[in-house]
């Protein structure tokens, strides 16, 4: 669609006949992420007519929502799909108003900072007492449990932003950032928290269902400053919950299980905050996922099934 058809659209968004206006609608969104800075440079106009801004609102949300999803689906079917990419996505589903440029410099910031503190002959622990030491000392960012729950406190880039973050917001930005320097770092998925296993090289590329904790040197524990904990506290922490333990508690989970759980937490978070338009959302963004993950939160519990 050329740009002069596109402005041609855009002028009719006001036509009073709304079949009309559905018809100009639907050719707008059928076009996708093109047509969305056009549609922004004419609500920064801020028209008189309160029924072609409205129109433009709805525009704008419309195709928003529509890329994300398609950003979802590409990034779900990605050979590799990182998982700071689908921290992101879900900031994007949830707060389309936050400047993901900002999150994404001041991770690549951080990023360069541990960087340059690293280097082959540390020991894996050596590795690990640096990342907390950026994270923690250096940046300051702290651990909260608050009821109810803050869709902020879960997500990595809000954490990283305002220094406060939940067992689940912790560790994901804590793994995020692991991966992007590829350390051989895996979450956990534990029952009402998340914790990281730090695996040897030969372990990394595996995920035996049934292994327990074999390949794994230690585990981390970002809630608590990045404590490395070893199997006995792992299996403490299990008996103390009412629920068999199972050998999917224990082993490392995928970048798609680790955001079908954020996915859901966040969401929770935010019906209990009464938002429940953004919770619509970012299920409507990330059902395919959610789908084909169904069992996924059956291994977090840390909130109630949301659909």
């Amino acid at each position: 669609m050329s740009v002069s058809e596109i402005h041609a659209l855009l002028a009719l968004l006001d036509d009073p006949d709304d079949t009309v206006y559905v018809h100009v609608r639907d050719q707008l969104i059928s076009k996708g992420n093109e047509v969305l800075p056009y549609v922004d440079a004419e609500v920064s106009k801020a028209p008189d007519c309160d029924v072609f801004m409205g129109r433009l609102e709805q525009l704008r949300g419309d195709l928003q929502r529509t890329d994300t999803k398609s950003a979802v689906k590409d990034w779900k079917n990605s050979e590799t799909p990182s998982l700071w990419e689908g921290v992101l996505l879900v900031q994007r589903a949830t707060y389309p108003e936050m400047d993901l440029e900002a999150a994404r410099q001041d991770f690549d910031q951080l990023k360069r900072d541990v960087w340059l503190e690293l280097n082959d002959e540390l020991t894996a622990l050596e590795q690990v007492r640096i990342l907390n030491h950026m994270l923690f000392s250096v940046r300051g960012i702290e651990s909260v449990r608050r009821v109810p729950h803050l869709a902020s406190d879960a997500l990595p880039s809000w954490v990283l932003k305002e220094k406060k973050g939940n067992p689940l917001g912790l560790g994901v930005l804590y793994l995020c950032l692991t991966e992007a320097l590829n350390l051989p770092l895996r979450g956990v998925n534990l029952p009402n928290h998340f914790i990281l296993a730090y695996c040897d090289e030969s372990h990394v590329q595996e995920r035996p269902a049934a292994s327990m904790q074999a390949g794994i040197l230690f585990y981390v524990n970002p809630f608590s400053s990045g404590a490395a904990i070893g199997p006995s506290d792992v299996a403490d922490f299990l008996s103390h919950l009412d629920q068999n333990e199972t050998a999917r508690q224990w082993r490392p989970c995928t970048s798609l299980e680790i955001i079908h759980r954020l996915v859901q937490h966040v969401a929770f978070s935010l019906r209990e905050a009464g938002e429940l338009e953004r919770e619509k959302e970012l299920i409507h963004s990330f059902e395919p996922l959610l789908s084909s993950l169904e069992d996924a939160e059956e291994r977090s519990n840390d909130h109630p099934p949301i659909r």
